[in-house]
């Protein structure tokens, strides 16, 4: 290269690397500006929301106006419709349902409007809009009978057929709205309230609804079947009733069969000996379909495994293969292992339906038993195929015959022009505002509506976005719509990990066990709440977060992710202690607490596997089992190291009753 060139290709590259400054500073300029302006709008949005409701409404139209390019401006036009709008402007209503049917702002605009329809006695209007509510109507008594009445009254040449739909209204376990009485009235007055529909109406709210209906509707049977209500809700009150046979007169053996079937379902839960005894006893009237029949000695043989209780192997024996189901097979299998029966576990699986057959757990305590006679080859045979398998089998297989994991993880591929795309949708655009300003849940209901109509290569985009947001458990929920259950990376984040590993470290325990717990209380959902009450990414209860703080902790402290993980981290780590060190047994006790999880311990010493399959809480055996999986996922993930070390740890591992620390 000549003297002459290299200096004009130093002065070409410094030209170039001079341009690129400017284009970039230009680039990251504009950014800011982008980021400035939203911050802005986000501020104007909030003023325009304090005005409305202040009903200051020519200040929020100024602010309104300004408001133009920013997502979350159709959530004002919503709120103004809702609250504000005139009835002339039905018209406003009817395009903004239009432009946003796929958002669930339509939805509240809606609900708002056929309120406001059924208070003005506008028939016509309300027929109009509830034909485009879809479920909206269907999960609502008072607009179910508002529409059948707006038809009566619109369309009287058909009132017979138009009438007929209350029969569907009628039958509810729950009381249905005032507003209602007057249709029920018409309805009962054209003959078409009959005796079988009051009873399916007693059946419905005995078994699952408000059982305080039923004396009301005893009333509305005839005289010779109100014995079936009164009985129906003294076994609701007192399942043990069931056994007072005296109150079954056999006038009508169908009814009381249902109460029969219903009664034993309950008592078997309660009173298991006097269930047994009752149901010898059971009067030869009483003819049972049957449908009732096998479910009954299914709920028999679950509910007297569950229990541990002697005559459960009896009633499991009664049901040939056909009749099992997922959960009494479960129960056959856990009864064989507590007698440590493995040549019944042997000639059992050419009896099971091929989908049971071929299950893991099934497969895998098919190779245990093996194992246990003896046949180490035809079991390590098994074991090899097994451990080919990302799951709690998998990798205890994989643990048995010493081979790495097998994660199968396959990244989430996203076309680029589909993601552009798929980012730039008013849902997601709203979304992602929503989130700014700490409104989880209506960002939540932005995105779900998106998963509702989006094809599934654009659901997978969502997935990524929300990946890319720290949006995990949105995202987790969405992989787990799609079955994309190999983007293990994805579903597998290591979310909030500064914290984790902080407080983790703080209580000396494994923060991938910090991770796998949060990741299955609540798949790193920052307001998750249980219906137990237990809250945050470790779902603990205000009581228990008092016990390990000594101090009372509130709901909206267990919402913070700081203060979750380090209550969650140390109540693991106590728990753990009080149980010799032991975190599979601190894992069971998380989800049941320490005391159920020391009355299931042996008095001897029994394998780990076992000892979990023959946890009685479908719930806590399920969730023992995810915990240690997610637990071995995360080790992998974070190490890049594929030796399945935790359940190396496991199969070896004994549990006793002799390991809890008072």
């Amino acid at each position: 290269m000549t003297q002459r060139f290299q200096s004009w290709h130093a002065i070409a590259v410094g030209i170039l690397f001079s341009a690129c400054l400017m284009a970039t500073s230009k680039a990251n300029a504009e950014s800011d500006n982008v980021v400035t302006q939203r911050e802005q709008q986000r501020k104007l949005f909030l003023q325009a929301e304090a005005s409305l409701d202040r009903r200051r409404i020519s200040e929020f139209e100024q602010y309104y106006e300004q408001l133009a390019e920013y997502p979350l401006r159709p959530y004002l036009t919503a709120q103004y419709l809702r609250e504000r709008a005139r009835t002339d402007e039905g018209e406003r209503v009817q395009q903004f349902l239009a432009e946003h049917e796929l958002s669930p702002l339509a939805r509240s605009v809606r609900q708002a409007w056929l309120d406001r329809y059924m208070r003005q006695k506008n028939y016509g209007a309300f027929l109009e809009l509830s034909a485009q509510s879809g479920n909206l109507i269907s999960g609502r008594a008072q607009y179910q009978c508002f529409a059948v009445t707006a038809q009566l009254e619109l369309q009287p040449e058909s009132r017979e057929a138009t009438l007929r739909l209350v029969d569907k209204i009628w039958l509810s376990g729950e009381s249905l709205p005032k507003s209602c009485d007057p249709l029920l009235k018409e309805w009962e007055e054209a003959g078409l309230r009959t005796p079988e529909l009051v009873w399916q109406r007693v059946v419905l709210a005995g078994n699952g609804g408000r059982h305080t209906l039923i004396p009301y509707l005893q009333r509305l049977l005839p005289e010779d079947m109100q014995y079936l209500a009164e009985h129906f809700l003294r076994v609701r009150r007192n399942p043990g009733a069931i056994a007072q046979f005296k109150y079954l007169r056999g006038d009508y053996p169908q009814h009381e069969a249902q109460i029969v079937a219903y009664g034993f379902g309950r008592m078997i839960w309660r009173e298991p000996d006097r269930a047994l005894r009752a149901w010898q006893r059971l009067p030869e009237h009483i003819q049972l379909t049957p449908e009732q029949d096998l479910k009954i000695r299914q709920t028999f043989a679950i509910a007297l495994s569950a229990k541990g209780h002697p005559h459960a192997a009896q009633w499991l024996a009664q049901l040939a293969p056909d009749e099992h189901n997922d959960v009494t097979l479960h129960w056959l299998l856990a009864q064989w292992l507590r007698e440590q029966d493995w040549s019944s576990i042997i000639a059992y699986i050419p009896q099971l339906p091929e989908e049971q057959r071929d299950s893991e757990q099934w497969q895998y305590w098919f190779a245990r038993a093996l194992l246990e006679q003896q046949r180490t080859d035809a079991a390590y045979a098994v074991f090899e195929r097994l451990a080919q398998q990302r799951s709690y089998y998998g990798f205890l297989a994989a643990a048995h015959v010493q081979q790495p994991l097998s994660l199968s993880h396959t990244p989430l591929h996203v076309d680029d022009e589909v993601l552009r795309r798929v980012q730039q949708l008013p849902g997601v655009q709203r979304a992602y505002e929503l989130l700014q300003l700490d409104r989880t849940l209506s960002a939540r209901r932005e995105w779900n509506a998106l998963l509702e109509h989006l094809s599934a290569t654009e659901q997978r985009a969502l997935a990524r976005i929300a990946h890319e947001w720290g949006w995990h458990d949105q995202s987790i929920y969405t992989l787990g719509l799609l079955q994309e259950f190999d983007a293990v990376v994805e579903r597998f984040p290591l979310a909030f990990f500064d914290l984790h590993e902080r407080y983790a470290s703080a209580a000396h325990i494994d923060v991938n066990w910090a991770l796998a717990v949060s990741r299955r209380e609540s798949a790193f959902r920052v307001d998750a709440r249980s219906h137990a009450g237990a809250y945050g990414l470790m779902q603990l209860l205000p009581s228990t977060a008092k016990l390990v703080e000594r101090a009372d902790v509130s709901p909206h402290d267990l919402y913070q992710p700081a203060r979750n993980i380090r209550l969650g981290t140390r109540y693991l780590a106590n728990l753990q202690r009080r149980l010799d060190g032991n975190w599979i047994l601190a894992t069971a006790a998380y989800n049941a607490g320490i005391y159920r999880v020391v009355e299931w311990l042996p008095a001897e010493g029994m394998e780990a596997d076992r000892w979990i399959e023959l946890i009685p809480y479908a719930e806590t055996r399920n969730y023992v089992k995810q915990v240690v999986m997610y637990q071995q996922i995360y080790h992998a993930l974070r190490t890049q190291e594929y030796h399945p070390q935790l359940f190396a740890e496991l199969v070896p591992m004994r549990v006793s009753a002799a390991q809890y620390q008072r």
